[in-house]
């Protein structure tokens, strides 16, 4: 079954480079060959790629040549996500859709089933 996958852009396909450290870094962001690999491998089977990213509207034409530069295949870019900030270091997704959300850690590997303890309303 095809899905929509919502990737981050700094940390996942490429290293973590904030927005105060300006266009001219995301420009030379190294990219995490691996990753791009798996997110084109999604993307070829047919599953559409939403990037997700707290990069600005001001960073959104740094960000298209940098995917077109590594050769990153996706549907839509999506900017200006909520940044964690202070206290709030969590997203929690609320939505009509059932939605699973998996937290990268420096690898694409294969999806597993898993069952954990979620919050879900009553």
């Amino acid at each position: 079954m095809p899905r929509i996958f919502l990737v981050d852009i700094d940390g996942t396909v490429c290293e973590n480079v904030r927005n105060e450290e300006g266009i001219e870094a995301m420009r030379k962001a190294k990219p995490f060959p691996e990753s791009i690999e798996a997110v084109n491998r999604l993307y070829d089977e047919g599953h559409f790629i939403c990037f997700f990213t707290a990069r600005t509207d001001e960073h959104r034409d740094v960000t298209d040549e940098w995917l077109t530069k590594h050769h990153v295949k996706y549907h839509q870019l999506i900017l200006n996500k909520p940044r964690k900030i202070g206290k709030y270091t969590e997203y929690h997704f609320i939505d009509d859709t059932p939605a699973r959300a998996t937290t990268y850690k420096g690898k694409f590997t294969k999806f597993v089933k898993k069952f954990k303890e979620i919050e879900d309303f009553d």
